[in-house]
């Protein structure tokens, strides 16, 4: 069908920081052609120093966005309600009518039971204090992984730990791999900051999709690491938010990653 921008149209989008390199407006855009759905999603690119003032103008404009860097926990304050997740985490990456919600914990939560079922007890090392890893600490703890928090600011680290620590989820600060582990994330902007040691371990994610194959996923996949790439949990996250704004969505994740590789979105 043509895809025709009119009076009608609603508008969608993302909010951060430098993200002119982001999929998100691929991703909801396509969505929104499969399904019929007369609505646009673009990128907002907002300075810091604008953002106090841009955000709230959005949140009335929008019908629903996602928030990525650096605004997932500043975002909050904005906000009329959270999600009970979105609340305990922190941190929100999808808005919809003033309310937030954080989708990448349910991505977190359910590549995780796919991969390995069960973490009970284990350990899981998160690289970040952010709120991709507040998404992931919080998914991965409550599925029973003992969380150890790596991070270049150690009262970040610590303020996640004592934020987890009130959910009954068992947490500290690290400063590196000391022991086997089941999962290791890196919820940072840097692909390289996993260290080879830290790959003994069952599964990597990995949040940074451009590229695709970064350096921590390139020797994950050398030792046989089952891997789930940034790209996999940008595209699952986002069909939770495609749910949060209209409920049920008939286009799968399968569709999407064909067409963001047929598309030569990715690399």
């Amino acid at each position: 069908m043509d895809w025709i921008i009119d009076a009608s149209t609603k508008l969608f989008g993302v909010v951060g920081r430098n993200i002119q390199y982001s999929l998100s407006p691929h991703i909801h855009n396509y969505v929104f052609r499969k399904t019929g759905r007369n609505a646009v999603y673009l990128a907002f690119d907002i300075p810091e120093e604008r953002f106090q003032y841009l955000f709230p103008a959005l949140i009335e404009l929008c019908e629903g966005l996602n928030i990525t860097i650096p605004y997932k926990e500043k975002a909050i304050e904005f906000l009329e309600d959270l999600d009970p997740i979105a609340k305990a985490i922190g941190a929100v990456n999808t808005i919809h009518k003033g309310v937030g919600y954080n989708t990448d914990y349910k991505a977190v939560e359910m590549f995780v039971k796919e991969y390995l079922r069960n973490i009970d007890r284990d350990i899981c090392y998160i690289y970040g204090a952010g709120g991709a890893a507040r998404a992931a600490a919080f998914a991965l703890g409550k599925l029973g992984c003992r969380i150890v928090i790596i991070n270049r600011s150690r009262w970040r680290a610590e303020k996640l730990v004592k934020d987890l620590a009130e959910y009954g989820i068992d947490a500290e600060v690290g400063e590196s791999c000391k022991n086997r582990s089941r999962v290791v994330v890196n919820a940072t902007p840097n692909p390289e900051i996993v260290p080879e040691a830290c790959l003994d371990t069952d599964l990597v994610i990995e949040f940074v999709y451009r590229p695709i194959e970064t350096p921590l996923v390139v020797k994950a996949k050398m030792k046989g690491i089952k891997v789930i790439n940034g790209l996999e949990i940008l595209v699952k996250q986002a069909l939770e938010a495609q749910e949060i704004w209209f409920g049920k969505v008939t286009v799968t994740y399968e569709e999407i990653i064909g067409y963001l590789y047929a598309g030569k979105f990715v690399w």
